[in-house]
């Protein structure tokens, strides 16, 4: 395969990586917990392509800090699925109904690591963003959503007080819109 078929499939699971990631956000007010984690699980192990295309498409030009950006990128979303994975299916089915407190379940597992998955994950976000926006690239924008959107995500969980049932859907929602812009970006190059 050469670099420019790698770069244009990569495009295409980004857009398909954006979408699911729009449709898990959507999902999150009126599905089961299994359903969203399904689509945001999805979303997320196409996002690992569609981070390859982006190295791959900028990697000669973004030097140290794309390939630093592009490393913490692929560790913390491999931790995020990792988390995403034991927080929506560790929810069993008991006689029909989904229990409810599945962070709860999750949390005893990895203490400490969830919040920290966020911060490296939001820091390869930020560094690919600042490394693509230096080059001028024609997408950074999608880069800087996906960082806001992770970084809002990291933000909000740890917000005191009750918020309003939609505003977690709102970081995913910013993230999958810059995965398909990238993948868009991608695609049309």
């Amino acid at each position: 395969m050469s670099r420019y078929a790698l770069i244009r499939w990569a495009g295409l699971a980004g857009l398909v990586s954006g979408l699911l990631i729009i449709a898990g956000a959507a999902a999150m007010t009126f599905a089961p917990p299994a359903i969203s984690g399904a689509l945001f699980v999805t979303g997320h192990i196409l996002l690992f392509f569609l981070l390859t295309g982006v190295y791959t498409a900028y990697y000669s030009h973004t030097g140290i800090l794309g390939l630093l950006g592009y490393a913490l990128t692929i560790v913390g979303n491999s931790l995020f699925v990792t988390f995403q994975l034991t927080v929506s299916f560790l929810i069993s089915g008991i006689e029909g109904t989904w229990v409810l407190g599945a962070a709860d379940l999750a949390s005893p597992i990895f203490p400490a690591a969830i919040p920290i998955a966020g911060v490296v994950f939001g820091l390869g976000l930020l560094l690919i963003a600042i490394a693509i926006t230096r080059i001028r690239a024609p997408n950074a924008w999608a880069g800087w959503l996906m960082f806001v959107g992770m970084a809002l995500n990291v933000v909000l969980s740890y917000l005191p007080g009750e918020l309003p049932e939609g505003t977690f859907a709102i970081p995913p929602l910013l993230f999958g819109l810059g995965a398909a812009g990238f993948g868009w970006g991608l695609r049309r190059n």
